[in-house]
C-alpha cells in the first residue's frame, strides 16, 4: 500500500480535524488541508500554541499558561480568549471540542461564540476522548473508564492500557495484544478484540474504521462492521510518529522528527 507525503514548513506540533478540514500547526503556520492533501489554508500562527481543537465552524488553540483562543482560519487572528485551568489540552470528537486540565481534573465544553460551558469534574483524568456532549476518560493510577455518569472496570492496571478513541458507537481502549470495547449507549464492556500491537499511544476513527499505531509507526485498522480482529496495513508510515488524525477514509500520520505528514487510505469511498 502506498502513502502520499505532504511536506510541511516544520514539524507538526498539534493537529486536529474539524468538519471537512485537517488542521496542523507547523513551522509557525496554521495549515488547513482537504482529505486528499490539498492545502486550503496557510496563515501565520500566534506564538505559544501547544494544542488545537476543531469542529464544524470552530477552531481553537490552547496557549500557555491556561488560555483558550478562538482563531479565524482565514487570517489566523484571535477572535476571543478565555482562561481555562492551568494547562488545558484540547480534544475533538463528535463535532465537539473540550478543554481538559489534568492537573485540576476539570473540563470545559468549548462553544463557537467564544464561550466555555461551566467546568465539569473529571476525577483522575488521564487519557481522554470527546464524543459530542460526553467525555470518556481513563483514570491515572486506576483500571477504570468513566464518563460523567458511569464507571466501567476495565480489568487492567493503568500502566497496561494506552490510547482510547470513540468509533462506531463504542469506546476503544488499547491494551496488550488487543482492544477493549465499551458500548457508548449502555457502557457495557465486551470481550477483547485482538490487535497486533498494544498498548499503543495512538488511536483515531476514520469514517467508522478504527485506526491505531505504535510510536514507531506500525499501523493497524479495525472495521467493526466487517472485521473480527484488527489487521496490519502494509504501508510505510515514515517511522516515529508525533500525531495521528483522520478525515473521511484517510488517516494522516504526522512525523515526530520530520516536517511531513503521510496520507494513508484506510477505507475506500
Amino acid at each position: 500500500m502506498d502513502s502520499l507525503i505532504v511536506e510541511l514548513p516544520g514539524r507538526c506540533v498539534a493537529a486536529a480535524v474539524g468538519g471537512d478540514t485537517v488542521w496542523c500547526a507547523a513551522g509557525g503556520r496554521l495549515l488547513g488541508f482537504t482529505e486528499n492533501g490539498t492545502r486550503r489554508f496557510d496563515v501565520p500562527l500566534l506564538d505559544g500554541v501547544n494544542h488545537i481543537g476543531a469542529g464544524r465552524g470552530l477552531l481553537v488553540a490552547s496557549l500557555g499558561p491556561g488560555t483558550i483562543a478562538w482563531l479565524d482560519p482565514r487570517s489566523g487572528s484571535v477572535l476571543a480568549k478565555q482562561p481555562a485551568g492551568a494547562a488545558p489540552l484540547l480534544v475533538s470528537g463528535g463535532g465537539a471540542v473540550w478543554a481538559v486540565d489534568r492537573s485540576m481534573s476539570m473540563a470545559w465544553r468549548v462553544r463557537e461564540d467564544g464561550a466555555l460551558d461551566a467546568a465539569r469534574l473529571v476525577p483522575g483524568v488521564d487519557r481522554v476522548a470527546a464524543d459530542g456532549d460526553r467525555l470518556w476518560w481513563t483514570m491515572a493510577g486506576g483500571a477504570l473508564l468513566r464518563d460523567f455518569e458511569r464507571t466501567v472496570d476495565l480489568g487492567v492496571t493503568a500502566r497496561d492500557h494506552g490510547a482510547l478513541a470513540v468509533c462506531a458507537g463504542s469506546v476503544w481502549i488499547s491494551v496488550a495484544g488487543g482492544l477493549i470495547r465499551v458500548g457508548t449507549w449502555a457502557a457495557e464492556k465486551g470481550p477483547i478484540v485482538e490487535a497486533p500491537d498494544g498498548p499503543v499511544p495512538f488511536l483515531t476513527c476514520s469514517d467508522g474504521v478504527l485506526v491505531g499505531a505504535s510510536e514507531r509507526g506500525r499501523l493497524f485498522v479495525l472495521d467493526p462492521s466487517a472485521d473480527a480482529d484488527a489487521r496490519v496495513l502494509d504501508v510505510d508510515t515514515g517511522g516515529n510518529m508525533g500525531a495521528l488524525v483522520a478525515l473521511g477514509g484517510t488517516a494522516w500520520v504526522f512525523s515526530a522528527v520530520r516536517a511531513e505528514a503521510r496520507l494513508i487510505i484506510v477505507r475506500a469511498g
